[in-house]
């Protein structure tokens, strides 16, 4: 399973974690090896469709850069595809009427699909996914995990079918979705730091 250090973009800022240290592209990049993959959660695509665009050029040209940073539109992905990213993320609740195919035709990047809390039980079965997406990212909710038992078994079933990666904070749950099936986890960069040789 592999551990992929995930970073935020507000501002044209760079965040090691949530609520992490702000870092220069310079320190950024001596914590990661040339090449290496990295999550971008750009929040201020995600959240008012201001994506920082002028930071990926500089990033992807050390690291590969799977960004999520909540394309709305067509031209949305080709902008991000021209920033650099090699994996794109899509939400639905953002774009619903998203066609995959239209955009395979423009791009080789691999495509995501946000799957979260957001999304309601009889939306992450199985048989409502999109087979045409890479794969699914998930966000999941412990709390909603731990008491409604049917997400917690429709989440399961994603990891075992498909190309499933989750984000997780805390560690020692790492062993618990690789048993499960999930193919990667995301994990804050400033927690990625100490867990990035371990074996999982």
């Amino acid at each position: 399973m592999k551990i992929i250090p995930l970073i935020y973009f507000q501002k044209r800022k760079i965040y090691a974690g949530k609520d992490g240290d702000v870092l220069s592209l310079k320190e950024m990049l001596a914590y990661v090896d040339k090449d290496t993959e990295i999550y971008v959660y750009d929040k201020d695509g995600v959240e008012r469709d201001k994506p920082n665009l002028c930071t990926y050029p500089k990033l992807s040209e050390h690291c590969k850069i799977w960004v999520d940073c909540g394309p709305r539109t067509l031209g949305d992905v080709v902008d991000v595809v021209m920033a650099g990213a090699t994996s794109i993320t899509l939400r639905k609740n953002l774009w619903p009427k998203v066609d995959i195919s239209s955009i395979r035709e423009i791009t080789e990047s691999n495509i995501y699909e946000m799957l979260g809390p957001q999304n309601r039980t009889d939306q992450i079965s199985s048989f409502s996914l999109s087979p045409d997406v890479d794969g699914f990212v998930i966000s999941s909710d412990k709390d909603k995990f731990k008491r409604d038992f049917i997400y917690a078994e429709a989440i399961k079933n994603i990891c075992k079918r498909f190309n499933a990666t989750v984000i997780e904070s805390d560690e020692t749950f790492f062993s618990y979705w690789k048993n499960i099936g999930a193919s990667a986890v995301l994990i804050e960069l400033n927690t990625w730091k100490k867990v990035k040789h371990r074996e999982f």
